[in-house]
């Protein structure tokens, strides 16, 4: 590999498949191939341990791009991003969802680090079923939706819970709307605890009502009692089947986007998004799964100050062929290119940088700055071999890349680090 060019390769990924995946998302969205015999849930793009993308050398090799970054890390991640995560900070996915995923809530870079350091001292394994939380960082994530798209995400204000409840359910729970964090805490706390029994006696209560509400002319209670339907559906006996009526249930059109911040419960229904996130494997569930429910550590990881964002997507008139999702999101950003072939694009970049390609086909080639080497100028400017990525495929840009050319006709979703608040 000649070091003098700028690191800018393509890459190959790896699809994860989880049962609540989809047959066609991933293909029919994003172009990416997929097994249609199986459920194809994600889509993974960047360096993290499980499933590290790898990147295709010029000379046709391929190298793990977590151990490329490792290897040359001022090349590929720049002093700045280096010196303050070490790592490539962000993960970048497709995901693709043909029922819903579990109920879960992430938790702030305080809560992480002191969840990280006692479940440590303890000696739980970091891959035990019971551990919470695998690394010391927080994980805010965006979804950008390529198709239409539902989540649940946040409470509802306490008085419309508390109507969508109805009087059944609300005395069961000692729902009072005047005492709106503390009942949300108790609602959880009983819900997420319930004996076989009672989750028999809670489930013929709760879906009962959701049919009451799917008969009404408001849209908001039926599409509620509708969605709590749908989800004890596919989660029987679930007490987090109940959640419609007390978190709100979002709908998105293609290219609106959803930023979660730590503390918030969410959990997508259906659909197909671009999702980017801070790297972590911190996750706290809170129903529709079988898997580990922690109710202290939830209950203690919610932020009820905390709301999630509905993120339409912003253009300027210096960049008219970029569109970006704006958050307060240090470790990434996220933008969309939409290449003609009447101009070339000419894209500045900061820091390390994953390009997806959704439409057509765009060549990248990219002007770096060449440390002084041999009796090199130090900033003299270097090009990079030309790559092309076509429908479903993506590339890596390394940090000393410090502008891309970019021409052909296609869309381009960009994955970066982000500027923060």
């Amino acid at each position: 590999m000649n070091e003098n060019f700028a690191p800018v390769f393509r890459l190959e990924n790896t699809i994860r498949n989880y049962a609540w995946g989809s047959y066609d998302g991933l293909s029919l969205y994003a172009g990416i191939k997929q097994d249609t015999g199986k459920p194809s849930a994600e889509f993974w793009m960047g360096a993290h341990p499980d499933a590290p993308s790898s990147i295709i050398l010029p000379e046709g090799n391929r190298l793990s791009l977590q151990k490329y970054i490792r290897d040359y890390p001022m090349k590929t991640l720049g002093e700045d991003v280096f010196s303050e995560f070490g790592d490539l900070p962000f993960l970048f996915k497709v995901l693709s969802a043909s029922m819903p995923l579990s109920i879960q809530v992430h938790p702030d870079k305080a809560k992480a680090e002191e969840g990280f350091d006692r479940e440590e001292k303890s000696g739980i394994p970091r891959s035990a079923p019971e551990r919470n939380y695998k690394d010391r960082n927080h994980k805010p994530e965006l979804a950008v939706a390529l198709s239409r798209f539902s989540a649940l995400c946040g409470f509802r204000e306490a008085g419309e819970a508390a109507t969508l409840l109805g009087p059944e359910l609300r005395d069961y729970f000692g729902f009072d709307p005047l005492q709106a964090e503390a009942s949300f805490r108790s609602l959880l706390g009983k819900a997420l605890t319930l004996r076989d029994k009672d989750r028999t006696f809670l489930e013929s209560r709760a879906i009962g009502r959701a049919r009451e509400l799917a008969k009404s002319d408001d849209a908001m209670a039926k599409i509620a009692g509708e969605t709590a339907l749908m989800c004890f559906q596919h989660y029987p006996h679930d007490p987090g089947a109940l959640s419609p009526l007390f978190m709100v249930v979002h709908h998105l059109e293609p290219g609106q986007g959803l930023y979660v911040p730590p503390g918030i419960m969410h959990a997508y229904l259906k659909g197909t998004v671009l999702e980017i996130m801070a790297t972590s494997d911190n996750v706290i569930r809170g129903g529709l799964t079988q898997k580990h429910i922690d109710v202290s550590d939830l209950l203690g990881t919610l932020d009820f100050r905390a709301s999630p964002s509905l993120i339409d997507p912003e253009s300027s008139d210096r960049k008219p062929w970029e569109l970006s999702w704006k958050t307060p999101a240090r470790e990434f950003s996220l933008s969309r290119l939409d290449i003609d072939e009447s101009h070339n694009v000419k894209a500045e970049t900061e820091g390390p940088e994953i390009f997806l390609c959704t439409d057509g086909s765009v060549s990248i080639a990219c002007d770096s700055l060449i440390e002084k080497k041999n009796g090199m100028a130090a900033g003299k400017i270097g090009r990079s071999l030309e790559i092309a990525i076509g429908r479903g495929e993506s590339a890596f840009i390394g940090a000393s890349c410090k502008s891309c050319a970019l021409r052909g006709k296609g869309r381009v979703y960009k994955a970066g680090v982000g500027g923060g608040s």
